[in-house]
């Protein structure tokens, strides 16, 4: 008989049609979500397993030993873990966001009459219109077409910042290749998607979740889970990786010819990881090039609390979008330190693209709202000298192009 390798397990998932789970009821999987569709998930490991509380007896016998032990309610925990790439985890994003991914932005000289490029300071103007009011936000990555100026067009521009009347004059990164003068016939269009946690209509999802060691023709299906948060990890030089908690209520083992239970998830995604090295980093709108490392952690606190003639859970319950993390950076002067002492606000904009080409796909994260708890500067050694500041993200309270929200993101390989 065969033993189950590792690389032989593949992970599917699906998203359920609700994200309602009935307290007292479990769905038949025959049924609910269904074997058909599904998606291969790509992953480094996961630590998914079906937990489930035990509870001995206490009773003082004559012989002196144990003669009972049970099992209480179940419920799925763990995580998946993985190298972070644009498309990939966009279904897990949404669902820890609470949010909906947000369509592409399509605008031309009819909204904005028209747009000038100085390469030097890095902007784009517009002759009229509000490009925030029309939809466009810091973190939105995008793209003009048909401009006086060739070079300007097909190119991807991250917003920094708006200003000017109007909001007209945008910072972009980077800067325009050539300077232009009023174009009136253009086109613009945001790449990708956006997601933010919003204020507001928060969304439930739930997922099935299946490892299938082929080797042996065993399935586990993990069934109605919710995504719990994530962790990203994005070290100065490697792969930046990303970790999705996942609590759920149950779990059934599926062998022989009913195994797999997804018979045709759409292959896994194709698109390059991103490493840290490339991309952008700026903190309160200017470019860092000390900063060796950066970790983002959102905890949603799930729950799972077992009930009286069930032994399954009722509900996973999520909390809020507690969103924390750290950067590392080379000690170059005072300013981050004394963020941290004067208790000042800081917004964070990191872009990663998949090479060091700025074209490439690409993901953006934006913290537009964090205070540092700490700023420990580390005096040892002979080489830099290093700042850990810890930081915990707060809900902006609205500036231009900036909406009200702990963290967004922008995936630029979601279909508009």
């Amino acid at each position: 008989m065969s033993l189950a390798e590792g690389v032989s397990a593949r992970i599917a998932f699906k998203k359920y049609a609700t994200g309602v789970i009935t307290a007292n009821a479990e769905p038949a999987i025959a049924t609910n979500p269904g074997a058909a569709g599904g998606q291969i998930l790509r992953r480094v490991s996961s630590s998914l397993k079906l937990a489930k509380d035990t509870y001995q007896s206490n009773e003082i016998r004559s012989d002196r030993q144990i003669a009972d032990f049970r099992h209480g309610t179940r419920r799925v925990t763990g995580s998946i873990s993985g190298e972070l790439s644009p498309l990939t985890y966009v279904d897990l994003f949404e669902a820890a966001f609470r949010g909906t991914w947000e369509a592409a932005l399509a605008l031309s000289e009819t909204d904005l009459t028209s747009v000038a490029a100085d390469a030097d300071d890095g902007t784009l103007t517009f002759g009229g219109g509000d490009p925030v009011a029309l939809g466009l936000r810091v973190g939105h990555v995008f793209r003009l077409t048909d401009t006086s100026a060739p070079t300007d067009s097909g190119n991807n521009f991250v917003v920094l910042g708006f200003s000017g009347a109007s909001n007209r004059t945008v910072e972009v990164y980077p800067p325009p290749p050539a300077d232009m003068t009023a174009d009136t016939a253009f086109d613009l269009a945001t790449i990708g998607k956006r997601l933010s946690v919003p204020s507001t209509g928060h969304v439930s999802r739930k997922f099935a979740f299946e490892i299938f060691n082929e080797d042996i023709d065993v399935a586990r299906l993990f069934t109605e889970c919710r995504v719990g948060g994530f962790t990203m990890q994005l070290p100065a030089s490697g792969m930046s990786t990303i970790e999705f908690p996942v609590m759920g209520r149950n779990m059934q083992v599926l062998q022989d010819t009913a195994a797999p239970y997804f018979t045709s998830p759409a292959a896994e995604t194709s698109t390059g990881i991103f490493a840290a090295v490339n991309g952008l980093v700026r903190v309160n709108g200017v470019t860092q090039g000390v900063v060796t490392g950066v970790n983002i952690q959102m905890d949603l606190s799930p729950s799972s609390d077992a009930v009286v003639g069930q032994n399954f859970v009722p509900e996973v319950f999520l909390g809020r979008a507690n969103v924390t993390g750290q950067m590392t950076a080379f000690f170059q002067d005072g300013d981050l330190v004394g963020a941290f002492t004067d208790e000042d606000e800081v917004s964070v904009l990191l872009y990663l693209t998949t090479e060091s080409d700025p074209d490439t796909p690409a993901m953006t994260i934006f913290l537009p709202r964090i205070k540092f708890s700490d700023a420990d500067v580390a005096t040892s050694g002979e080489g830099g000298q290093s700042i850990t500041l810890p930081f915990q993200a707060l809900k902006s309270a609205g500036a231009p192009g900036i909406d009200g929200t702990t963290i967004q993101i922008v995936d630029t390989q979601i279909a508009a």
